[in-house]
């Protein structure tokens, strides 16, 4: 029998008993998705040469509803004129609802349709899918589904010093099942925290995944697709999710984040170099040796070896031969592509011995990357 060959017959059906398994190719749907229907009934076969039909008939109806919503008589055709699988589908057109936050509703409730496609039917907040077919006289089959949001889920992915993909896992924001949807994100670095906001695009017409691609520059503005990022920035994307499954209401929102850093392909200890150190009197003079009491600076000369502009924190730590830090100092700057300059920090001699005078570059305090080696040197007061 053909039946015995479909996916879902786990056993031989007894012809003798109401035989109309009924199904749904998701056990959960979002509020606007498309539905496929399939119900098996081998006993409504009425020819090898003929593609037959079920519902569309008030005697023997396949009605289609959601808890104040209804499809009547909605018609199924069967897939080959000799399988007794009866198919068709229907598209879920959610309630009014508000999914961008610009205070205009996105959707647009509708039932109407006769089958075996292009059928619509309304769902309210909190409700299901059901299918009913009358089988033989006073025999009434059903199968239901549930109908419920999720909470999306925000990925960035394949981030290099160019480009990063942003990634959005919807179903609730796959609002046309028959076409390509858009949702907009909020995409912003650490060196551009105003961003920019990009539209990405459904993957294909009924997929609720979404895409988009964007550029990072070093030298312009954040402008459409593309964001001011420096390497080792983080940069963070940002979705408000206003389709939020229970215990959340339809009023309630959430941002869904994503953060990921750009990692170049440089060391960060090569992005600068650093000069050796020299000593200077207070007036700028090179001096040999400092004199216990007196006030000199430790000079080194930053070069910025990249193609773009560098911010920077020049840092001088002093240890005496106790390894106890007696000085620490830094300055801030930033420096442009080829550009060289001289920093100092001061420090006062308070006793003799040996110290010695660590010099980092970090990108600043707070983040701590090390934009050259550290580099010490030993100085001795006498």
């Amino acid at each position: 029998m053909p039946i015995a060959q479909f996916a879902f017959a786990e056993e031989i059906p007894d012809y003798d008993k109401p035989y109309a398994p009924i199904f749904f190719n998701k056990p959960v749907y979002s509020w606007t998705e498309k539905v496929e229907i399939t119900i098996i009934a081998p006993s409504w076969n009425t020819g090898m040469n003929l593609i037959d039909s079920i519902g569309g008939d008030p005697n023997y109806s396949v009605d289609v509803y959601t808890k104040d919503h209804r499809l009547e008589e909605y018609k199924l055709y069967e897939t080959d004129p000799t399988s007794g699988i009866f198919t068709g589908e229907i598209i879920l057109t959610g309630f009014l609802h508000d999914v961008d936050g610009d205070g205009v509703n996105d959707t647009n409730p509708r039932t109407l349709g006769g089958g075996p496609n292009g059928g619509y039917l309304q769902n309210d907040e909190d409700s299901g899918i059901t299918v009913s077919f009358e089988f033989a006289d006073g025999v009434i089959l059903s199968e239901s589904a549930k109908i419920e949001w999720n909470e999306g889920d925000l990925r960035i992915t394949d981030v290099t010093e160019k480009f990063a993909k942003i990634k959005l896992f919807e179903r609730d924001m796959n609002l046309n099942p028959e076409s390509i949807d858009t949702v907009n994100i909020e995409v912003f670095s650490e060196d551009d925290s105003a961003g920019i906001n990009l539209e990405i695009s459904e993957t294909t017409e009924d997929s609720g995944i979404f895409e988009g691609i964007i550029s990072f520059t070093k030298d312009d503005q954040s402008s459409g697709s593309r964001l001011y990022a420096l390497p080792d920035s983080q940069i963070t994307a940002k979705y408000v999710d206003r389709t939020l499954p229970k215990p959340y209401n339809t009023n309630d929102e959430l941002d869904v984040l994503a953060q990921e850093k750009i990692i170049s392909n440089l060391p960060s200890t090569e992005r600068l170099s650093l000069s050796e150190s020299e000593i200077l009197s207070q007036d700028g003079k090179l001096i040999e040796e400092l004199d216990i009491g007196k006030t000199g600076m430790i000079f080194s000369k930053i070069r910025n070896t990249l193609d773009y502009t560098q911010e920077f924190t020049y840092i001088v730590q002093i240890k005496n031969e106790n390894n106890n830090v007696i000085s620490l100092s830094w300055v801030t700057g930033q420096v442009i592509p080829s550009q060289e300059l001289g920093m100092s920090v001061s420090w006062t001699v308070q006793e003799t011995g040996k110290y010695t005078v660590d010099r980092f570059v970090w990108n600043s305090i707070k983040g701590a990357i090390p934009l050259t080696e550290t580099v010490s040197t030993e100085i001795l007061i006498k």
